[in-house]
């Protein structure tokens, strides 16, 4: 964990904006004005695309109120958010990552977002949520820490109310690149040297990439009663993920059945 810290840590301050999304046209060096009002407003449009499908597949009355973004970075997607909920709750591992979703929120005139690094630092007589997100950040933990926020994101939503958490399962790397991924991950110096191979600075951190076992996951939704379902598959680069959409909603009887009712 701490060595996730002080990597994130890092990318929050050389880099942050290049690094919520590692799309090359929002690096400092080309970030003006306009790229900047583009990073926003299309998450903008990718939540209004979510609510869509919740609306569609889980929820026609789905209005959140109270958000939990996790991995919230610059506030790319708490702040689009904030203008749809009356409170919004962000978490990132990275204070540089805060304090810059701090300013931004503060140029956009909001006042219902609160941060932190840490999803424990919230009173335990806090009122739930209706909502929890995350994009492109479970995979940056490791399965055992990754499974355990799940859980903790689950704990904090209300009856009936939504998540959607996005992670990969699949990586498409030859066995080559695997290895050297996990030399990388678990031996510093040899990410070092691999850095110097590829022209990029000695001290660049891992960018880690986890693959999580969906069986694994699925039965922490069906512990938590999250029995309303709907799956939607990415593909970034070489990796396959998932984008969970799920309401904490234990299942009726009738939506239960036997390999005997199938006709």
């Amino acid at each position: 964990m701490e060595t996730g810290k002080r990597n994130w840590e890092k990318f929050g301050k050389e880099d942050p904006y290049y690094w919520v999304t590692t799309d090359s046209k929002y690096k400092d060096c080309d970030l003006t004005e306009d790229v900047r009002k583009d990073f926003f407003e299309s998450a903008d449009k990718y939540l209004d695309s979510l609510f869509q499908v919740i609306r569609t597949h889980l929820d026609p009355t789905f209005s959140p109120q109270r958000a939990f973004d996790f991995g919230c970075g610059v506030g790319r997607i708490t702040i689009p958010l904030a203008r749809r909920c009356r409170y919004v709750f962000g978490v990132d591992v990275a204070e540089s990552m805060i304090a810059e979703a701090r300013k931004n929120c503060k140029e956009q005139s909001l006042d219902n977002v609160q941060f932190s690094t840490q999803i424990k630092s919230l009173s335990p007589d806090v009122e739930a949520f209706d909502f929890v997100h995350s994009i492109y950040v479970l995979q940056h933990l490791r399965v055992k820490q990754g499974l355990h926020t799940v859980t903790q994101l689950i704990d904090l939503l209300k009856e009936n109310g939504t998540g959607m958490l996005h992670l990969t399962y699949h990586s498409h790397k030859t066995m080559k690149k695997k290895i050297i991924y996990w030399l990388c991950v678990h031996v510093p110096l040899f990410n070092g040297l691999n850095n110097i191979r590829k022209g990029k600075p000695f001290s660049v951190p891992m960018y880690e990439m986890n693959d999580y076992p969906l069986n694994r996951l699925f039965r922490v939704l069906r512990q938590k009663q999250c029995d309303h379902l709907y799956v939607r598959y990415t593909r970034d680069s070489s990796y396959d993920g998932v984008m969970l959409f799920f309401q904490k909603k234990r299942a009726g009887s009738g939506d239960f059945i036997s390999l005997g009712d199938v006709p």
